[in-house]
Formats: C-alpha cells, structure tokens, sequence
C-alpha cells in the first residue's frame, strides 16, 4: 500500500517538470508566455549551441569631446538577432565626470526589430570619461550587451551657458526630442509608413495650425451667431414700440385740451 501511495506522491511533484520543454535539449526550457527569457528561458530554443540572447548594437558619435556643461546625445541602435521576442532593461551606467539624462526603462523588442533610442549627457568635471548603454535581457543578471561612450570633458566652461541670459540656464529640451521620438515610434507602428523624428514633429505643427484655425472659426461663428440674436432681441423692442403708438392714437402734446369755464358762468349757474 505504501509504494502506490510513494509512487502516487512522486508523479505530484515531477508531473509540473516534466510538463517543461527542452526542444534542442541544451538544458534550458523553451520559452512560455508565464516563462520567457527574462525568467531564464532558452533564447534559441532550436540551437542547442546557444541559449543567451544576442543583440547587435551601436551609438554613434563613437566618441565625443565636450567642454564643462556641454551636453552631446548618442543615437543607439540595439537589435534583437534572436528568434525570440526580448523583454530588455535598458541603463545607462555614468561617469564621475559626467551627469546621466537617460532614464533607465524596458522596451519590447520582437526578433529583427531594431529599437534606436537617445541618450545625453553632460560634461560635468574635467577629465577622461567612459559611459556604458547596457541591456539586461534576464532577471538577477549582469548585463547581457554593453556599449562603451567614451568621453572627453575639457576644462573649458562650455560657451553655450553664456549665450543665455544671466538671469537663468538654458532651457532643457531633452524631454520635447523625447516626445517626438516617442510619437514617431507610434505613427510607425500604428500606420504603414516609417516617420522620423522631424516628420512627427512637422505634424505636431501643422495640427497646432490647424486647431488654432478651428478654435479661430468657431468663436468667429459664436460671435456672429450671438451678434444675429441681438439684433433680433433690438429689431422686436422697436416694433413693438411702433405697435403701441400706432395702437393707442395721437401723442399726448397733439391732444388740444378744453377751455375752463369762466367765474361769470359759473355765478349765473348757480342762482
């Protein structure tokens, strides 16, 4: 009675292993939808050569030089060479003589696709700088890509800063290229076309126009429309006066008013 009962309790605990898949039996399991690569799946379920994802990627400037305050953004290409859709963390890992714009995210990226992404920073103290882009493609792990951005930071205090006025800094625009870029990702994606950062933001301009001409045309329309019911309020207070002086006669000064009688008439009158 006790081996069916062990046997019973054995098939319990290995029936949720042994429902795992190993395709090209490499030891990792192929990727589910509740078990993905970022859990430590196969990247390459159907090569048991490799089973880490593989990425290819590149910024450009390959080096910058920059003066104290100068800021330089890095256009970054990272492409997914798996068959496998990668859920990535995406960071940017600083210099001391530098100061980090980049906010760290996660991004989709499905097999082929090429996510391209900007990054800036600053010159923040004199010296030979080495930011790294760094792409974490699994949980609890060193980074699976890095990109080396090797800086320069001079001592000279960057002439940009000046150009402003005293009274405060330059305006940072970052987060406006971030936009436009994030809008462009979507028209892309939402619509047969490829736009770019520029196109996404011809469009914005446009749009702008062409709500302010709406916004211009319906309070024109208002006006006119509340002008019309004035005028109709005022044309029907002056007929109507018209009306009441047609209807009640003369006017009180045209009335000829009836001579009193004199005192002599009224002694006689009343003897």
């Amino acid at each position: 009675m006790r081996r069916p009962i062990f046997a019973v309790f054995l098939v319990l605990i290995l029936a949720p292993l042994a429902s795992a898949q190993d395709t090209d039996g490499d030891g990792y399991d192929d990727p589910t939808e509740n078990f993905t690569v970022w859990d430590g799946a196969d990247a390459y379920p159907n090569n048991p050569d490799i089973h880490d994802p593989v990425f290819s990627a590149g910024c450009d400037p390959p080096v910058a030089t920059l003066d104290l305050g100068e800021p330089v953004t890095f256009t970054c290409t990272i492409g997914n060479e798996g068959p496998v859709s990668l859920n990535v963390l995406i960071y940017v890992e600083d210099d001391t003589h530098l100061r980090d714009e980049f906010d760290p995210a996660y991004y989709d990226i499905n097999s082929g696709e090429v996510l391209e992404l900007k990054v800036t920073l600053s010159g923040l103290s004199e010296g030979i700088a080495m930011a790294q882009l760094q792409v974490f493609a699994r949980a609890n792990s060193s980074a699976s890509h890095t990109v080396d951005l090797p800086i320069e930071v001079t001592g000279d205090e960057w002439s940009g800063m000046n150009s402003q006025s005293e009274s405060g800094s330059p305006p940072d625009l970052s987060f406006v290229y971030r936009l436009l870029d994030d809008l462009a990702d979507w028209l892309t994606e939402h619509t047969p076309w490829n736009f770019s950062s520029m196109q996404a933001g011809l469009i914005v301009l446009i749009g702008s126009f062409c709500l302010i001409g709406i916004l211009r045309v319906s309070r024109a329309r208002r006006a006119w429309h509340k002008n019309m019911e004035q005028k109709q309020t005022t044309d029907q207070q002056t007929e109507a006066r018209f009306d009441e002086i047609r209807r009640g006669g003369e006017h009180e000064h045209h009335i000829e008013h009836t001579i009193p009688e004199s005192p002599e008439f009224i002694i006689r009158r009343n003897e």
